[in-house]
Parts: C-alpha cells; structure tokens; sequence
C-alpha cells in the first residue's frame, strides 16, 4: 500500500487505473487544472514569434527560396515555393498565427494559420531540418486538437463557458509524450562521430544568439564546449578500445582451454 502511495505521488495516477481500457479512458479523461497548459500555449506562441523572423527565414523571405539547386525532402520533392510576395504573405500569416496561439484568441483558427504554413516552408528545405524545428511543428499540431485556450486567453473573456474551465489529462500527456520521444532520438544521436568528436560544435560561437557577448567572451564559450566535447569523446574511444581489449583476450584465452 505505501509503494502505491508513493508511485501515485511520483506519477499522480495508480497502476490499477492502467489494467482495463475503460480505466485508461477515465484516467486520460479526468479534469486537470488548465493553467499549466496556458502557460505552454502563451510561451510557445511568443517563442515561435521570435523563431520565425530569425530561424524560419522570415526576414529572408524574398530571397530564400527560388534556388535551382534547393534540397527537397524526400515523397514532398512536389512542393515549390511561391512568388516572393506570397512567400512574404505565408510568412506573415504564420507570424500572425504564432500571435493568436500567445493570446488565445480565435485559437483554432490561429493553430491552422501557424500549422499550415509551418509544415509547408519546413518541408521546402531540407537543409534546415533539425529537431527542434521538427517538434515546433509538432507542438502547433497537437495544440489544434487541446484546450489550451481556457485560462488567460482572449477566447475565455469572450465565452464563459470555457474560462477557466478544467482541462482532460490526455491534454498533458500527449505533451509530454511528444517531448520525450523527439528528445530521446536527439540524445541517440548525439552518440554518431560528429556529435562524439565535436565536429558539430565548431561553429557554435558563430550563431547569432551569442551575439550579445562580448567576442572574445562568445569564442571562448564555444572553444570550450568543443574541447569538452572532445575531451569527453576521446575518453570514452579509450573506454570502449580497453573493453574491445579486454573482450577479445577473454574470448582468445576462453577458446584456448
């Protein structure tokens, strides 16, 4: 009973609730406070109107796309870009929808006006996939389908009926589903050689979020990092060549007995 007790106060749900789908549906059901999801929505919202004139290519959006040589993704190599002027028009609804998502204000609308043109200029461009970008797009997704608008949103002054009003659990769940696994394949790749020997991590002080810091000081952050990294990689080669070593002279010594 105390071990049922602790797993409920570690996970906030009990294990008997998992052993029949009915008791699945109640638990993904039950109504959970909406302000934490607020919270998600009003700082993604603000997040993606930063990301999108800088790391969408917003402020580049004239001059972007048209490359004959453009990397397209595999199965969507049918998308072309636009005209610079809808391209700048797409960027612009994008911005707009991030803005509604922050404020909750006509919420769904405002997730397909982020969502559609999101998954659109990401799929134009290979080049500038990574996984972040990836879980962006996730997240605008998965918002369209949650109530995330229920608390300190534009949409709850409007109608009563939702201020405020609880929120089901599948709500969180998916969320933190989600963030798991695109973080847990992001930590697996970080085990390829040019994560492990710091070739991914030459250029980090030449990003523009480093740009507030003193030169010297921005150069010095990033040499660091990368001497870390390597430091760190080429211990763990020495690890992984004396347990190489030691496997085959046990397997050499077994066999000769």
């Amino acid at each position: 009973m105390a071990r049922e007790t602790k797993f409920c106060n570690l996970f906030g749900f009990n294990l008997d609730e998992l052993k029949s789908w009915n008791g699945l549906v109640r638990l993904l059901n039950r109504p959970e406070d909406p302000s934490s999801l607020a919270l998600f929505r009003i700082l993604f919202g603000f997040i993606m109107m930063l990301d999108i004139p800088h790391e969408r290519g917003m402020t580049d959006a004239d001059i972007e796309f048209g490359n004959p040589r453009q990397c397209y993704f595999p199965l969507f190599d049918f998308l072309k870009p636009l005209s610079a002027e809808w391209m700048v028009i797409i960027y612009g609804i994008m911005f707009f929808g991030a803005m509604g998502i922050m404020l909750g204000f006509k919420y769904r609308w405002s997730c397909l006006c982020f969502t559609i043109p999101y998954w659109y200029l990401f799929f134009l461009d290979k080049t500038t996939w990574n996984n972040h970008s990836y879980l962006y797009g996730l997240c605008g997704f998965l918002l369209f389908f949650m109530d995330a608008n229920r608390y300190l949103s534009i949409d709850g002054l409007m109608d009563k009926n939702i201020r405020n009003a609880h929120v089901p659990l599948w709500n969180y769940s998916i969320l933190r589903i989600q963030i798991f696994f695109v973080y847990f394949m992001a930590g697996l790749k970080k085990t390829e050689l040019d994560w492990i020997k710091g070739y991914s991590m030459g250029t980090l002080g030449t990003h523009w979020v480093f740009d507030p810091f003193n030169p010297s000081v921005k150069y010095f952050l990033s040499d660091i990092v990368s001497k870390f990294d390597f430091c760190h990689s080429d211990f763990l080669f020495k690890v992984m060549s004396v347990r190489r070593t030691t496997c085959a002279t046990l397997g050499i010594n077994v066999a000769t007995l």
